[in-house]
């Protein structure tokens, strides 16, 4: 068992970036708050659309909230992503950010018009 879990531990170490690998060299307090920032969003979502299953008076509002949630998580990983754009990311990299993104908002206006 302890093979398991050092081969594991070994696995996750060979691919988890560091903190500092996840930050650009000149702002790295600002993009681990934004990283941070982007993780809360995401976060809010998740427990808001698993909210929703329970409460059928009020699932829209929820589901509404928690997809633009999702929305504001998608604008700080493409500020993550592009350095504030200030890098030029390839679009087959961002092509979820940018997709996904504005659907969440549309989607999240379905819910509340409904």
């Amino acid at each position: 068992m302890s093979d398991l879990l050092e081969q594991i531990k070994h696995t996750v170490d060979a691919t988890m970036p560091d903190k500092d690998e996840l930050v650009h060299e000149g702002h790295k307090k600002r993009d681990y708050i934004m990283l941070i920032l982007r993780n809360v969003f995401v976060g809010v979502a998740a427990v808001l659309f698993i909210l929703s299953f329970f409460f059928d008076d009020v699932y829209h509002i929820l589901k509404g909230v928690a997809y633009f949630s999702g929305a504001i998580a998608y604008v700080f990983e493409c500020l993550l992503l592009t350095n504030c754009f200030k890098t030029k990311v390839p679009h087959k990299e961002m092509f979820m950010v940018y997709c996904l993104g504005p659907l969440y908002i549309l989607m999240g206006i379905g819910y509340f018009l409904k």
